[in-house]
């Protein structure tokens, strides 16, 4: 035994580790790679053999059997009993596999389900493609059971609200009116329904939006003036958004219901036993358009139907909430116009202006610059926008002619949130429609500051530009207490109030309310150029007899509803009112909600609203670099051929122009205690650009350059980029008989090494694929990536048909959000 105590400890460190795996030899690595390339051989040649080994065995049987003179019949049920056989094995197989995969992990479930579907070709609902879209069908199951009493509400809706708009919309259609009305027995039906999580949301608010589908039966009676006609086949698709608050302690914890259509919904009927008006040219198409504009007039946002659950609850703020922000607009100046007057002596010339439109509501014309195509404006303007999301910037140039139709000089089309992401653009956008020509326009985003302490710097912005202001007043009239009875027959009579504000040419009006109850619950809104001096005032007028004719009045800063305006005010004054702006410096959130009383009246006439000012407040420049793929090619809209007044006005109710869907949605979160959010302002976005889409796909296409389109959905999500490849259209042909082509898509990540395809759709140009394909990768590297999109033709081994159909790249970088499903279409080169 040595004596030295540390020498068993020096002799166990010279032995070898018995936990330590023993580094192999090179012969045993090699006969490792060996075995395994000798298995994956062996794998190739059994898939080979059960895929055509075992289809090769039954054909020769066949022959065999025929060869042997047995009944043709027999042969191809017994070839039919094997192959149904062996498909069944493999298909058996391989969902006792996938039902082993998913009980190991459950996270693979979706995949799994996506997988089968994609195999069997079927399309796949919302919720499956979207993790935040939810399966609802347990509420249809609900719906089905209601529909025969939902009926009844959805008549009386019909006939109390669209019916009477249909008759205001043209003269034409004064006399028309629902005769019957059956729904049928198909209800309608949610494909999926988002509820957005509390920090999108303010606290006392729960948000949901549905994607509702219905195609139904229905066959509903109309009478336009005694002739008749049918409408049936009715196909309605749309994203309805619902809106619960506030939330309450105690039973029923919801004050009030609010449902609002975040988008046009898609509506279309056929009509029949047109032996009669309808079949004059244009009145069908009139008849459809007049349907459109009054469910646009009632339910689409900002407007909302609103369901009151509690009596004592105040409802306006959920029904006239704050807009999002003021857009100002700026029209420098524009360069190498279309010359479209021609002149015997020197070059030809045009007369330009410019016509900008936004959202459905709001129309500026600038002035005329005579005969250059190199003109300046620099005009400036202020626009409320009540939806970010979903309003669109509308740009037309147009040469001015005397005696002809002004000429178009081009167009662009902007989304308003690609201002509102980025606080500030400024760029020369080339026009579209025409050969050449660009404009330079400038963009400010200005959020609604509730602190009075924002004011100065608003004021000295706004002082350095006309037509521009440093605030917003929000009006909102809800009723008149104890009127004095002024003239004999006042209880039959009808009072109005007019509102007039600064800067503002035409006042106010409210629509026409009877004596005895002057409730109006109506909003206006109104830019304020400097607060501490300006001063608003109100008057109350009394117009004895029948109501007058109703005229739309409209602000330049739209408000919410129609106003309906008297032929004339000579009728007695109830009650005067004269309010400082500067007081709601002073208040808490700059609001004030209280009975004012009235002078000219009696001690008792008070006049109950709620006044609310904020103030402008630079968004400072963020956010990625403005691209020039974010300007949509759009046509310009036939309205804008006509001859607006050179100011600032609102769109006619005859020229709005149809609002296009946007190709992305994006989130943003506001945290104002009265403003609605962002977020849910519009977000939509899941299931609006995306799950929609697939039903109702984005039309504005890009020009073909001879190989054809095809519609992809790109996203970022849970550290996967996902690639929908949707549909192609147009495709060129490839195959031999020169008559078709089977084409697929391959996607490859250009940097990072990956790519992968779909499956091949045989025998056809406009292929539908509906499948998606997932590479696993960080935001980050996704940035910095960019996308090859090649579609190709599948051949066969030695085939001489061509391959390749066309391809596409995509910079992953100029998509401004990437969390959001993104949907358009990309032409092929």
């Amino acid at each position: 035994m040595s004596d030295n105590p540390d020498s068993g400890d020096h002799n166990d460190r010279l032995l070898p580790d018995s936990n330590k795996p023993t580094e192999k030899s090179m012969g045993e690595k090699v006969s490792t790679v060996f075995r395994n390339v000798l298995q994956t051989r062996t794998d190739n040649i059994k898939d080979w053999f059960m895929n055509y080994g075992i289809k090769s065995s039954v054909g020769v049987l066949c022959w065999l059997f025929g060869s042997m003179g047995m009944s043709v019949l027999w042969i191809f049920i017994g070839a039919f009993s094997v192959l149904y056989s062996i498909e069944k094995f493999h298909k058996k197989r391989k969902i006792t596999e996938m039902f082993k995969t998913v009980t190991e992990d459950k996270s693979k479930l979706v995949e799994a389900v996506k997988q089968l579907h994609m195999e069997n070709s079927s399309s796949l609902p919302s919720w499956i493609y979207y993790p935040d879209v939810e399966k609802v069908e347990w509420i249809n199951r609900i719906i089905r059971q209601l529909w025969p009493s939902i009926q009844g509400y959805v008549k009386d809706i019909l006939s109390e609200q669209v019916g009477p708009s249909i008759r205001s919309s043209s003269g034409l259609l004064g006399g028309f009116k629902f005769t019957d009305m059956d729904l049928g027995n198909i209800p309608p039906q949610l494909v999926g329904v988002k509820v957005y999580d509390e920090h999108q949301t303010r606290s006392d608010e729960i948000v949901l939006d549905m994607q509702l589908v219905y195609a139904s039966q229905c066959n509903i009676g109309v009478s336009v003036n005694y002739l008749n006609a049918g409408l049936c086949d009715l196909d309605f698709r749309a994203l309805m958004r619902v809106e619960m608050s506030p939330l309450l302690s105690k039973s029923p914890f919801i004050g009030a219901v609010a449902v609002s259509f975040v988008h046009d919904p898609k509506i279309d009927f056929n009509l029949t036993n047109l032996a009669n008006m309808f079949d004059i040219p244009g009145f069908d198409s009139l008849l459809r358009g007049a349907i459109r504009d009054s469910v646009r007039g009632i339910m689409v946002y900002p407007e909302k139907y609103v369901l009151k659950l509690v009596p004592d609850v105040d409802i306006s703020y959920l029904k006239f909430p704050l807009p999002d922000g003021v857009l100002r607009v700026h029209v420098i100046k524009a360069k190498h116009l279309m010359a479209k007057d021609t002149k015997l002596f020197g070059p030809n010339k045009s007369d330009p202006y410019v016509i900008v439109q936004v959202g459905r509501n709001f129309k500026h014309r600038t002035a005329v610059v005579a005969e250059d195509v190199n003109p300046e404006w620099n005009e400036t303007f202020d626009v409320i926008i009540e939806d970010i999301w979903h309003s669109t910037i509308n740009i037309s140039l147009y040469d001015e002619d005397i005696l002809n139709t002004d000429d178009s000089l081009g167009t662009a089309s902007l989304a308003v949130r690609s201002v509102y992401q980025r606080g500030v653009v400024e760029e020369w956008i080339n026009l579209t429609q025409v050969k050449k020509g660009s404009i330079l326009m400038k963009f400010e985003w200005f959020e609604l500051a509730h602190e009075a302490s924002n004011l100065d710097k608003a004021i000295k912005i706004a002082e350095h530009k006309e037509n521009t202001n440093s605030s917003l007043l929000s009006i909102y009239v809800d009723k008149a207490c104890h009127l004095p009875e002024k003239i004999k027959d006042c209880l039959s009579s009808n009072v109005q109030l007019k509102i007039t504000v600064p800067c503002r040419k035409d006042p106010f009006k409210t629509k026409l309310t009877e004596f005895s109850n002057p409730i109006w619950e109506e909003r206006f809104l109104s830019p304020i150029q400097n607060p501490k001096i300006d001063q608003i005032k109100f008057e109350i007028r009394q117009k004895a007899g029948r109501r007058s004719i109703q005229s739309i009045c409209r602000a330049s800063m739209p408000s919410r509803k129609p106003h309906i305006e008297s032929d004339s005010y000579s009728g007695k004054t109830l009650g005067t009112l004269s309010f400082s702006i500067s007081e709601l410096l002073e208040l808490e959130g700059m609001c004030i909600d209280k009975d004012f009383p009235l002078d000219n009246a009696t001690p008792k006439t008070t006049l109950n609203m709620r006044l609310c000012l904020r103030v402008l407040k630079l968004k400072e420049k963020q956010g990625p670099q403005f691209d020039g793929s974010e300007i949509m090619n759009k046509p310009p809209t036939p309205s804008a051929t006509t001859q607006p007044s050179p100011t600032t006005s609102p769109v006619p109710e005859a020229e709005k122009p149809t609002p296009e869907s946007d190709e992305y949605e994006h989130l943003s979160i506001n945290n104002n205690a009265h403003q609605r959010s962002p977020s849910i302002a519009s977000i939509a976005s899941v299931m609006s650009d995306g799950a929609v889409s697939r039903m109702q796909p984005n039309e504005r296409k890009p020009a073909d350059n001879g190989k054809g389109r095809v519609m992809l959905t790109i996203r970022h999500h849970q550290d996967q980029l996902l690639v929908l490849i949707v549909k192609a259209e147009s495709l060129i042909i490839c195959d031999e008989d020169n008559s078709t082509s089977d084409p697929y898509v391959k996607v490859t990540v250009i940097g990072q090494n990956l790519s992968k395809k779909t499956k091949v759709v045989k025998k056809s140009l406009n292929p539908s694929f509906d499948q998606r394909l997932s590479f696993q990768l960080s935001i980050m590297d996704v940035r910095k990536s960019r996308l090859k999109v090649s579609v190709k033709n599948h051949t066969g081994f030695l085939s001489s048909e061509k391959v390749r159909m066309g391809t596409i790249f995509i910079n992953l970088a100029n998509i401004p959000d990437l969390t959001l499903p993104n949907t358009r279409w990309f032409s092929l080169e």
